[in-house]
């Protein structure tokens, strides 16, 4: 990625995955939505159930409300990662704990497909630090409430990718606005300000 473009310019896919545990060497995609965001407005979305071809452990299903019955018809991460790839392309990868979700992303396209993602990450945990550090918690809970927004589904792909996208879209024009920041290069540096 070009340093230098401009953020009004850049096409930024905010991720949010659903998982069976912690690790993207040995844990699976249970499911991922993607929301595109091109000059501050969504302009796309994808979203799918996956298959993991694994036991979803219960814990798991309490928390997500995904089950083993859910995803059986659902297509495996094999089939996903190309989607995953064609919607990515070269944008800015974002999501709220970034680490996490590139994580899985980035091994699954790996182990699947042997596709190396060369993404950018911006991670909107690391912004609510410079943003909000008055905010104890920087969940995406505590986050969207600070910020008016509604979580449409917690816990679930698509509800925590659009909440995502749009505390990106406020951040965006908050860095703009109150710090200066109108290129890719000096977004990527704030973040980890």
């Amino acid at each position: 990625m070009k340093s230098d473009i401009l953020i009004a310019e850049t096409t930024f896919v905010v991720v949010d995955v659903e998982t069976t545990g912690l690790s993207p060497t040995t844990d699976r995609m249970t499911e991922i939505a993607m929301m595109k965001v091109r000059d501050n407005i969504l302009v796309d979305e994808f979203s799918t159930l996956i298959n993991p071809l694994v036991p979803i452990p219960s814990e798991i299903t309490t928390l997500t409300g995904i089950d083993n019955l859910m995803v059986l018809d659902a297509p495996p991460a094999r089939e996903v990662v190309p989607h995953i790839a064609q919607f990515l392309q070269d944008s800015i990868f974002v999501a709220h704990n970034a680490q996490f979700d590139w994580g899985f992303v980035s091994e699954t396209a790996a182990r699947e497909r042997q596709l190396e993602l060369m993404n950018d990450q911006l991670c909107t945990v690391k912004l609510s630090r410079r943003i909000l550090p008055h905010l104890r918690s920087k969940s995406l809970g505590p986050v969207t409430q600070a910020l008016g927004i509604k979580i449409p589904e917690r816990h679930r792909a698509s509800g925590d990718a659009y909440a995502t996208a749009l505390v990106l879209i406020k951040y965006l024009s908050y860095v703009q606005q109150r710090h200066d920041v109108y290129t890719i290069g000096d977004l990527l540096k704030f973040q980890n300000g």
